[in-house]
């Protein structure tokens, strides 16, 4: 079979993968798994990729840990290597067995697990697997692994200490989907000017937050879908349904289910405005003012918990659906961060960037504001700039 390593086929890899997470990798021998297999071939793996010779099982369990170890790390790489079995003396192991492990991963229970995390693993896994085909075509079939631009993947979360407009400040960047942050207060959401949020099955951070926080039955179904019900009822009584919002406004709902991660509050963001032909568009201007008013939010709801909020997570907003660059959106997230924290520098910030690579370039962006070294940045009186910056925290030439 050709592969074609195209959105169209995420569905059937994604299927496939469930039956190898069902049958662990002992039951490879067995499946049928076309799409896997004509993968692994693509991949450069099997019995010499000519098309004319049986795909070997260990081919595709060699693809399988090729795209878990581009996951970029953390939990949900992990999650994953146990999903499969992947991991050192797991590859016996019962499916109930790994499912339990890769639960505890994120701190959550198995039938929770079940609902929403696991999904989100197939599928990320899924996506993995064909970027690893793409990039393997675009190389010319070359048997190496493909090379990945900026070094390896950051994992997460890592801390980094900046300098933002002469504050100094920390912010943890996580590489994975911000639902599976924990311990976090506030998740932000980046949402269309009418605050509809995305539908569940969509890969953006509203659809997969909308999801996480819904409350769902046995059988998975959605029964309270608790984000979006919030903001139409916050329509009803502070705008009209139907009508866009101002670019920039946040609303604040309660976490839904997602409060068993320990996140208290989701903070949903007017940030991309529709088109007529069915895209989005924004401005730097426009995501600058969203993360001013996120900590806005964030002050006036803050002494209204026990304990108070502390800590905010948020996406690269814009830079999606919204077509900015990662770079430009993170430097306009960057200019309502600095003074944010100049005038309340309690709050810890979080970014959480879903694909490994727009993580190596927030890692860039984020060195052109570090400390120009460790020693200095000690010596450095707090709220004061350790070298010439811009008025946006930057670097000056």
């Amino acid at each position: 079979m050709e592969f074609s390593p195209t959105a169209a086929t995420l569905p059937g890899i994604v299927a496939e993968l469930g039956l190898v997470r069902t049958h662990g990798l002992l039951g490879l021998r067995s499946l049928e798994l076309p799409l896997l297999q004509a993968a692994s071939a693509a991949h450069g793996g099997g019995a010499g990729g000519d098309g004319g010779q049986e795909i070997r099982p260990g081919a595709v369990e060699t693809l399988l840990r090729d795209a878990v170890e581009t996951l970029g790390g953390g939990d949900l790489q992990t999650a994953a290597a146990y999903t499969f079995g992947l991991t050192q003396g797991a590859r016996e192991w019962a499916a109930q067995d790994r499912r339990r492990r890769a639960a505890g991963v994120f701190r959550v229970s198995t039938d929770r697990f079940r609902k929403h995390h696991e999904k989100l693993v197939l599928a990320e896994t899924a996506e993995a697997v064909l970027s690893l085909c793409a990039a393997r075509g675009a190389a010319g079939g070359s048997a190496a692994a493909p090379a990945r631009a900026g070094g390896p993947a950051p994992l997460g979360p890592l801390p980094l200490d900046v300098v933002l407009g002469g504050t100094k400040a920390r912010i943890t960047v996580h590489t994975g989907p911000i639902e599976f942050v924990t311990g976090v207060d506030v998740l932000v959401s980046s949402e269309n000017t009418y605050l509809e949020m995305s539908r569940t099955f969509r890969p953006t951070t509203s659809g997969a937050l909308r999801r996480a926080a819904a409350r769902q039955n046995a059988a998975g179904g959605i029964v309270d879908d608790v984000l979006a019900r919030e903001l139409h009822d916050w329509l009803v009584r502070f705008a009209a349904p139907g009508l866009p919002v101002a670019p920039g406004t946040v609303v604040a709902t309660s976490a839904g289910e997602l409060a068993s991660q320990g996140v208290r509050r989701i903070y949903h963001a007017a940030t991309v405005m529709p088109r007529s032909d069915g895209g989005y568009d924004t401005t730097p201007a426009v995501v600058t003012k969203a993360v001013r008013q996120v900590f806005e939010e964030a002050a006036v709801e803050r002494d209204g918990f026990a304990p108070p909020l502390t800590s905010l997570c948020l996406p690269v907003l814009g830079a999606g659906r919204g077509g900015l660059a990662p770079a430009a959106s993170l430097r306009a997230m960057l200019a309502a961060i600095g003074p944010a924290l100049a005038e309340r520098p309690y709050w810890e910030v979080h970014l959480a960037v879903r694909r490994p690579e727009v993580a190596r370039v927030v890692l860039d962006v984020l060195a052109e504001y570090r400390p120009m070294t460790a020693a200095h940045a000690q010596e450095a009186p707090a709220g004061r700039p350790e070298h010439a910056r811009t008025a946006d925290g930057r670097p000056e030439d």
